[in-house]
């Protein structure tokens, strides 16, 4: 008698360890989820598209599901997950409201192929080299908000995607080399090459040491 009382009070505590667990995870993800949807890219997104409006043909592009953060999909899976969402989210970064009027009244009239025209035609990408001097250069004052894709320098192909800024990594380091060389004190030469080493395991440009 005392052994079965013993296995149902395991049992007990044992689902109620498990409960907690799943709430702590769904905490967890729900806050990442959260911290996303404060982008300036998520308002303009439901701004535009209510949900009551979105597309399924969109769904893996322009028009994002937030991922339920009460799923019991593993660490990896949700990883995945969310990060396809977020990178679906910040294709918005570059949306002016004069576009968003546009994708607005499209969407309101189901119509997927003039949603998808207004994308591919009139959103384009921001310069690379505005993204070189914000992140090289120790005086800019612009915060870079755009994701960054580095280019490795073996890769030969074009690397592009919507809502991104493409830089090749060859050029950042060798940009970095030069930037590493006009300081004269060699505490701040230090720290700037650990800030490049940051962004990249690739070695800045032959003479800076």
């Amino acid at each position: 008698m005392r052994q079965a009382q013993s296995v149902r009070v395991d049992t007990a505590v044992g689902k109620d360890q498990e409960t907690s667990r799943r709430a702590a995870r769904a905490a967890a993800r729900l806050k990442n989820i959260n911290l996303t949807k404060l982008n300036s890219a998520y308002h303009r997104y439901v701004a535009t598209v209510p949900r009551e409006l979105r597309l399924k043909e969109l769904r893996h592009s322009w028009h994002p599901v937030t991922p339920d953060h009460r799923s019991t999909r593993s660490i990896s899976q949700w990883n995945n997950e969310i990060g396809a969402w977020r990178r679906q989210v910040y294709l918005w970064n570059g949306v002016t409201e004069a576009q968003c009027t546009l994708l607005s009244e499209a969407v309101r009239k189901g119509d997927s192929k003039a949603f998808l025209g207004i994308c591919e035609n009139t959103l384009s990408p921001e310069s690379p080299e505005e993204g070189y001097d914000q992140l090289l250069n120790p005086e800019s004052n612009s915060i870079p908000v755009t994701p960054v894709l580095f280019k490795p320098h073996w890769f030969k192909g074009q690397i592009m995607h919507p809502g991104f800024r493409t830089i090749e990594e060859s050029e950042f380091l060798q940009r970095a080399g030069r930037v590493h060389n006009t300081f004269g004190n060699q505490q701040l030469r230090k720290n700037y090459k650990e800030y490049i080493n940051s962004y990249t395991l690739g070695d800045m440009s032959p003479g800076c040491d």
